[in-house]
């Protein structure tokens, strides 16, 4: 209930901030768990997604967000959680895991920082979808974050975890799903 009202005033943010188009929302599934996972070029990234993303979210974000205790508090509230960066922060993979085990979309950034590309980005999404079998849709967002700016977020075609149903995790399947998930997005931010 907390999470629709807020994404009700969200909403309002984007008709009066910005102008966002959302490209490819058909390839959201419209029940059972997925990973969307982007390039993050703004703060503001989690919330426009969220608006157009057509299913309730979860998400991951960096510990020192919820450091301040009334944001900690909003952002456990509408579904988010910590991640320790820089660190194998175990506790965030169990609420990872069980977010989508219970079902949930779940919206990392697995750059960790705010990039324009998709470089640099850590191979957390992978062990994740290979692990819950939980298909990851790449998203590619462009444009100025400023008034009236115009925003698109194009969301791909998903990356199925079929094709590994059980194969042991190991890095060589995890560079694979990542390579697969960098060209998807780099090809999304054309």
């Amino acid at each position: 209930m907390f999470y629709k009202f807020i994404l009700q005033i969200a909403k309002l943010v984007n008709l009066i901030m910005y102008r966002i188009e959302a490209h490819g929302r058909e390839h959201v599934p419209k029940n059972g768990a997925f990973i969307l996972c982007g390039n993050h070029i703004s703060a503001y990234d989690p919330i426009a997604v969220a608006t157009v993303a057509k299913r309730q979210l979860r998400f991951m974000g960096k510990q020192e967000l919820f450091n301040f205790r009334p944001l900690g508090w909003f952002l456990s509230k509408i579904g988010a959680f910590p991640v320790k960066r820089g660190t194998t922060d175990m506790n965030a993979y169990r609420q990872a895991m069980k977010t989508l085990k219970d079902g949930y979309g779940f919206l990392i950034f697995s750059q960790g920082t705010r990039m324009k590309d998709f470089d640099n980005a850590k191979n957390g999404v992978a062990v994740f979808a290979l692990k819950s079998g939980a298909p990851i849709v790449p998203v590619g967002i462009t444009g100025p974050f400023r008034f009236r700016g115009k925003i698109q977020i194009h969301f791909g075609e998903p990356i199925q975890m079929d094709k590994y149903a059980g194969q042991k995790v190991n890095s060589e399947l995890v560079d694979e799903v990542m390579a697969t998930l960098a060209e998807r997005i780099t090809g999304l931010l054309r």
